[in-house]
């Protein structure tokens, strides 16, 4: 007797990874090696990236580029979140709450250069203000939409006067992943798992990542191992 299934495609995981910590890779770690190394202008070493936040994506994004050898600026409405962005190797930090007009610090942090990463996380309520903080030829890389609506009217002026490379993100390849995976292997790179519930508890996990306390990854396990 024979079936038919769809074939999935999988990657191993990383030895030196618990399954919690490779469970965090497939979405949110393979989406920030997608904006920053999968288009036509990828990082290197020596350039400086921007991320929003501290969630997943944001703090898998500041590891990748601290590991590839880049100067990363963090953005987030809580000190001590920042302090945690620091701890991974961010070296500018802007607080967005105590200072709105966030992009004229990024200015200040790169002499008025700007930067040649965005990881957008907020969407039009944040995106003006990073297509501002773009360095001549920058990659802006749209992730999320987080953010309240904002005025987006100045964005095609602000991206064709900067000639900034603006792309849509979503998730990765197999390629990309497996090529990330080497990275992480090379560098030791251990993924932020904030906190794991068991999947007892999934109600009281969704209630903790709404209450945006965490940093990094909140896990779910399914079941005991």
């Amino acid at each position: 007797m024979h079936r038919c299934r769809r074939m999935v495609p999988t990657v191993t995981i990383l030895e030196a990874l618990s399954y919690e910590q490779a469970s965090t890779l497939p979405c949110a770690a393979v989406t920030a090696y997608n904006a920053l190394l999968g288009g036509s202008r990828k990082l290197k070493g020596g350039d400086t990236v921007l991320v929003q936040g501290t969630g997943g994506v944001s703090i898998f994004g500041l590891q990748l580029a601290v590991a590839s050898g880049a100067t990363v600026i963090a953005t987030s409405s809580s000190d001590k979140k920042l302090e945690i962005a620091k701890k991974l190797g961010a070296k500018h930090l802007i607080n967005y709450k105590t200072t709105p007009n966030w992009e004229e610090e990024v200015l200040k942090a790169t002499d008025g250069r700007g930067v040649d990463h965005v990881l957008e996380i907020g969407g039009a309520g944040t995106i003006t203000k990073s297509a501002k903080s773009m360095a001549f030829g920058g990659n802006l890389a749209v992730i999320g939409f987080v953010a309240r609506p904002g005025d987006v009217s100045m964005l095609p002026m602000l991206v064709l006067g900067r000639a900034s490379n603006m792309r849509g993100i979503l998730v990765g390849s197999r390629t990309q992943f497996e090529d990330m995976n080497r990275l992480i292997e090379a560098v030791n790179l251990k993924p932020v798992v904030d906190k794991t519930f068991g999947f007892e508890h999934l109600r009281d996990a969704y209630g903790y990542l709404e209450s945006q306390q965490h940093v990094g990854k909140v896990v779910v396990k399914v079941a005991k191992a």
